[in-house]
């Protein structure tokens, strides 16, 4: 038997403050496979999944880290592993998005970003960065019932099928939501330019 702290911390997953609790909780050895399988696949799923549903740069290991210890806490019960790491994210996310507007910090994670960036071509970093932040401020325009679907569909490649699956939604209701967000999408991005 190993312990969740033996499991997560050694995978890189960030140094935020875990409750004693929840490390003094073992995992069985079936469990403690399953989940470094979980976080070796998903891990940059979930990275990708809560930057785009707007974590702050500074918070992204900490939310990432809380997806984890969600999912070794529920290992047992999880059968769609994608769509129960996005719920997770989505709510990790959401809290976090609620505790920056409650602490009121200004950060600028622009320039955070480009003093730890340290890729070859400046030119072209400065490109993709710039494109990435207004990606990121659409997304962050965009309600997040009809962002959730676009970043699925759109840069996630789920399918339909999928998204409904994961957000357990009528496809309908998906297919409306992404119509909608497409829409949004077009008409800030031609205002932006």
């Amino acid at each position: 038997m190993r312990s969740l702290e033996q499991v997560v911390s050694p995978l890189g997953l960030g140094q935020a403050e875990k409750s004693t609790a929840i490390m003094s909780r073992s995992v069985n050895d079936g469990a403690s496979a399953r989940l470094e399988r979980l976080i070796q696949e998903h891990y940059e799923f979930v990275w990708r999944s809560a930057r785009r549903l707007g974590v702050r740069s500074a918070d992204l290991d900490d939310v990432v880290q809380e997806v984890f210890v969600v999912a070794a806490r529920r290992v047992d019960e999880i059968t769609h592993e994608l769509g129960f790491l996005f719920r997770a994210c989505m709510h990790a996310a959401s809290h976090s998005r609620r505790s920056v507007k409650r602490r009121r910090e200004v950060v600028d994670d622009q320039r955070l970003e480009h003093e730890i960036d340290r890729r070859a071509n400046p030119e072209q970093d400065a490109e993709t960065a710039e494109a990435r932040a207004q990606l990121q401020a659409i997304l962050e325009e965009m309600p997040e019932e009809m962002r959730v679907v676009f970043v699925l569909f759109e840069l996630e490649q789920f399918t339909m099928s999928e998204i409904a699956e994961t957000l357990s939604v009528p496809a309908g209701t998906v297919a409306s939501r992404l119509r909608r967000a497409r829409e949004a999408f077009f008409a800030r991005a031609a205002d932006r330019e």
